[in-house]
């Protein structure tokens, strides 16, 4: 189920990347011109930009980016002005989701001593049950509630919480 705010964001994320990327690093080139040579050498543009400004690009973002490209290159393609997507032979690195751990005792007195904590942690049942009771009288309690119990992906809550 895709709502108004989740393709708003996409639309936003593409106009993005042509934006930051694909205009400035593609825009001189005729389209039946482009290559993956072309497309190689953005890539690494923005790995060096990136790392230049001291934010080093992550895999994820390089293949949203491709991904980006791939939409609209997939169209000139079906509109005849293109035989072959050159960003469909473009191999990026993998991007890696990081690997969800549970808030263990040990995990949250770490927490507690060093301020660091996991890239992706999630509570236990007693936890959430603990949270939830602390918030009950909370005006979004029921969002809350929902969320914990089943699983809502970031823009689906917010699209709960709004219609409250």
């Amino acid at each position: 189920m895709t709502t108004r705010n989740q393709a708003s964001s996409t639309v936003r994320g593409y106009a993005s990347h042509v934006r930051l990327y694909l205009a400035p690093c593609l825009g001189k080139i005729l389209l039946t011109d482009l290559a993956v040579l072309h497309l190689h050498a953005m890539f690494a543009a923005i790995a060096r930009q990136h790392e230049v400004l001291g934010t080093p690009v992550t895999a994820a973002t390089l293949n949203r980016i491709r991904a980006t490209l791939r939409v609209a290159l997939n169209t000139a393609v079906r509109q005849g002005l293109i035989r072959d997507n050159p960003a469909a032979q473009v191999e990026l690195p993998g991007a890696r989701r990081p690997r969800a751990v549970v808030w263990t005792a040990s995990r949250v007195e770490h927490w507690k001593q060093t301020g660091e904590r996991p890239v992706v942690a999630v509570w236990t049942a007693a936890q959430t049950a603990e949270f939830l009771h602390a918030i009950r009288e909370h005006r979004l309690y029921a969002a809350f509630h929902l969320i914990a119990l089943r699983g809502l992906r970031r823009g689906e809550a917010a699209g709960c919480a709004g219609a409250t």
